[in-house]
């Protein structure tokens, strides 16, 4: 059983909400907050550059990985090109863009920065529209009505400054965002390649050609500070939602089973409300196993713990039928022995005791410090954990019977990442159907612990352990069986589309 158990999972993703919100306030930054304090900012990107590269070393999995041998290069490269950006660093904003675009040299969802001055937001600026990806085009899908020279809704981006769009879009949002590869970076992100955040690294364009109706016109760009629901504007062209945690029970019999998060840490407020949904369910069983269908809700989640859809499987499907269709096993889990990361785990133990967590949890913790602090008093780099794994000789699973009535629909929308994926790799596994858009991916370097910058600014992902054998491979989406068009905050529209998936 594949297990990610941390609630700083759930930070991933969207990391993707976290990240889009510090880096798109429209809010105006506070004069008496750290950000806005006078420093030596050039220093300050060497410390943290430095102190990035220095956990690195100390923590992730992939320094020693024989199966990775590329990656100490590219940690080295990174911290060289930050450094030199450093030299002609002059401002805040020179600062967190060269740590972003070194963090997103990894191409890792699981390694991620984000400022701990939550309520920071650096002003924005736009030419009076926006663009969002629609298949492979960057059109223009929101714009300052007043404004009569930006080009119209639905016009298709040609170019900016004799630069193609896709080439413009990799130098001003893909290097700053990694794996740019991915349908749901390019979905969560795409509008950025029409807003302006104190990003030194770039500049603003001046002149960009639209095709519309068959026609192509030059457009000078106006830039001028975003309007104050830039926020929403950007929501809409995600078509992003994060819905309540609910079990909606339809007329026709169907379910609608909505997880927003699998957030692990057992004082939140998520955990909480996983527990009483789990429980819920249980009550429900029969009715649940019975109905014609049941949706599993996935949008917004950017993980957590793979604990959470474990249970649900058992709940819709049970034990016997998950046994007799097990996942492809992972050969090991092999968890870097460092100090830090016995740390956080260990801290996470407490946690659990200090709340009566779930026993399983426990003696998952206890074995993880037991592990690399054995691993380490041995001058060993890694501790190998495969005891939850299935032995190679183990007796034939005998069949089982199949307890679900109808089909269970897996909606997922770009938010999908990190556990959100584990779920889903296991619900469609023992039968679920995924439906909706394209998931994001992430590698196989996993459990992730959030240690604080030396500035005190911002704190990073680090991964803790690494999976070895895993089916779905490195930075590999889960796509859909029925992908569905639209809005997919439409909540209505979403149930019409699934029922008209429903065999005759």
């Amino acid at each position: 059983m594949k297990r990610s158990v941390m609630a700083g999972a759930a930070c991933l993703v969207m990391a993707c909400a976290a990240q889009a919100s510090a880096l798109a306030q429209d809010i105006p930054p506070d004069a008496s907050t750290p950000m806005d304090q006078p420093r030596d900012w050039s220093a300050t990107l060497i410390q943290d550059a430095t102190g990035l590269h220095d956990i690195m070393m100390d923590s992730h999995p992939g320094v020693h990985d024989p199966l990775n041998p590329g990656f100490r290069a590219r940690l080295d490269r990174g911290l060289a090109a930050t450094l030199e950006r450093a030299k002609t660093t002059t401002d805040r904003g020179g600062w967190w863009w060269a740590m972003r675009a070194y963090v997103a040299s990894f191409e890792d969802g699981h390694v991620q920065i984000s400022m701990t001055q939550r309520d920071f937001g650096f002003p924005t600026r736009w030419p009076g529209f926006l663009t969002a990806y629609r298949g492979a085009d960057q059109v223009v899908a929101d714009r300052d009505e007043a404004d009569v020279d930006a080009p119209p809704l639905g016009a298709r981006l040609i170019d900016c400054d004799g630069v193609g769009a896709a080439a413009l879009a990799e130098q001003r949002i893909g290097q700053f965002r990694g794996r740019w590869f991915l349908e749901a970076i390019r979905t969560r992100f795409g509008d950025w390649m029409f807003l302006s955040a104190e990003n030194p690294w770039q500049a603003e364009m001046k002149t960009c050609r639209f095709e519309a109706g068959g026609a192509v016109r030059t457009y000078a760009l106006d830039w001028r500070p975003t309007p104050a629901d830039l926020g929403e504007r950007r929501t809409r062209l995600m078509q992003s939602v994060r819905p309540d945690f609910a079990l909606k029970h339809f007329d026709d019999g169907g379910f609608w089973i909505s997880t927003p998060t699998f957030n692990g840490d057992p004082a939140s407020e998520a955990h909480a409300a996983l527990t009483a949904l789990v429980a819920d369910m249980k009550s429900k069983q029969d009715a649940l196993r019975a109905a014609p269908y049941v949706v599993l809700d996935l949008r917004g989640n950017g993980g957590g713990s793979s604990h959470w859809s474990q249970l649900m499987a058992q709940v819709l499907w049970g034990d016997d039928w998950m046994a007799a269709h097990p996942e492809p096993a992972i050969e090991g889990v092999d968890w870097r022995a460092s100090d830090g990361n016995i740390a956080e785990i260990s801290a996470f133990l407490d946690k659990l005791r200090a709340t009566n967590g779930q026993p399983e949890l426990i003696v998952w913790a206890e074995d993880a410090i037991n592990g690399m602090k054995a691993a380490q008093a041995a001058g060993q780099v890694y501790w190998r954990s495969a005891n939850d794994e299935e032995p190679a000789d183990a007796a034939p699973t005998p069949p089982a019977p199949q307890l679900m009535a109808g089909r269970v629909y897996v909606l997922t929308d770009s938010s999908c990442g990190s556990a959100c994926l584990d779920a889903v790799d296991l619900w469609k596994t023992v039968g679920g159907v995924q439906v909706g858009r394209e998931t994001s991916a992430d590698t196989v370097y996993m459990e992730i612990r959030e240690p604080t910058l030396p500035s005190g600014l911002a704190e990073i992902a680090v991964p803790m352990k690494v999976y070895r054998g895993r089916a779905r491979g490195n930075n590999e989406p889960q796509r859909p069986q029925y992908v569905i068009e639209g809005d997919m905050s439409d909540d209505a529209a979403l149930l019409a589309s699934i029922r008209r998936l429903q065999p005759n």
